[in-house]
């Protein structure tokens, strides 16, 4: 399918906002991605506009001249403004909203906007924009009579305008219990719970007899299949766990079995990836509760024992 092109102007009114279209009319349409339609000026890639009558705007994933891959804006006449940087907002399926500071680019016919893309920074807006039902796009304030876009969940498209430019794929984002409250089950022994804290105060009997002073609080998860974690607190004691006074103890038991040793530490944060399971138990991830940022520890359950796999960044 080709973008189509028209010769006439869309009003800087219409774009930015000001009085101008009703966009809801019937007579407004949009077209999903394809094609670039002038890609002697715009360069390859894949575009995706809104028409209404003569007038048009595009939103755009480009490479001018053999430049780097862009996201940008065409509109057909107008003006985007005398600003050195044109504030873009762009709504994915009516969720978040992405802010984009593109650079006006005042061709003949056309008035043109794009900004490099920076996977560190553009990356999520990109992912969005690959399943993405519609989109609108707005200048100036994100509330600025948006245009509507119907980009109808085509991600081959945005991949092949990446490819063509010489981006790189983009890569699933990494899920961690910030992002995933589903996933990611915390099992947090600050809670108390009083059948875990009475089943810790037993399996850590003799913890308990050689420090007196000392107590234990617990939180327990039960798997469907009868498998069972127990996450223990222990402490205060800053002589056997340091600074934080805390120790953080971690019991298995297979369907029908006895809690065994799994994993000791200082105090952390602890959850359960339900998407991972090995040797039946879910992977745990840990979060030190000291410091700034610190990162994931994720600790897979093998030869009954859970072992460190890996450390995965908290932003």
């Amino acid at each position: 399918m080709r973008i189509l092109t028209v010769g006439r102007a869309i009003g800087a009114a219409v774009l930015v906002g000001l009085a101008g279209a009703a966009l809801g009319s019937a007579t407004a349409q949009t077209n999903g991605w394809g094609p670039i339609f002038d890609p002697d000026r715009f360069g390859p890639g894949q575009g995706a506009c809104w028409t209404r009558g003569e007038n048009a705007a595009c939103l755009m994933l480009t490479c001018r001249g053999g430049g780097p891959f862009e996201i940008g804006l065409v509109a057909f006449g107008g003006a985007f403004g005398h600003e050195p940087l044109l504030p873009v907002f762009i709504r994915v399926d009516g969720g978040q909203t992405h802010r984009l500071y593109m650079t006006p680019l005042n061709l003949v016919e056309y008035q043109h906007a794009a900004i490099p893309y920076d996977p560190s920074r553009h990356g999520t807006l990109l992912r969005a924009l690959r399943n993405a039902q519609s989109v609108t796009v707005a200048l100036y304030q994100a509330d600025s009579n948006p245009l509507p876009y119907v980009l109808g969940n085509r991600p081959a498209a945005v991949d092949r305008a990446m490819a063509t430019c010489g981006a790189a794929p983009l890569t699933a984002p990494v899920v961690t219990p910030a992002t995933d409250g589903a996933r990611f089950v915390r099992v947090d022994p600050q809670l108390r719970d009083p059948q875990a804290t009475a089943l810790a105060a037993q399996v850590m009997a003799g913890v308990l007899a050689q420090q007196p002073e000392t107590d234990v609080s617990a939180s327990l998860a039960a798997l469907p299949d009868g498998r069972r974690i127990l996450v223990v607190e222990h402490g205060v004691s800053t002589y056997s766990y340091g600074i934080t006074g805390v120790g953080t103890f971690v019991f298995t038991a297979a369907p029908g079995g006895a809690l065994r040793p799994a994993y000791q530490t200082t105090g952390v944060a602890a959850w359960l990836d339900t998407a991972q399971l090995s040797e039946g138990f879910p992977d745990l991830w840990v979060q030190n509760y000291r410091g700034i940022n610190q990162p994931y520890g994720v600790w897979r359950h093998i030869g009954g024992r859970y072992v460190h796999q890996r450390n995965v960044p908290s932003q």
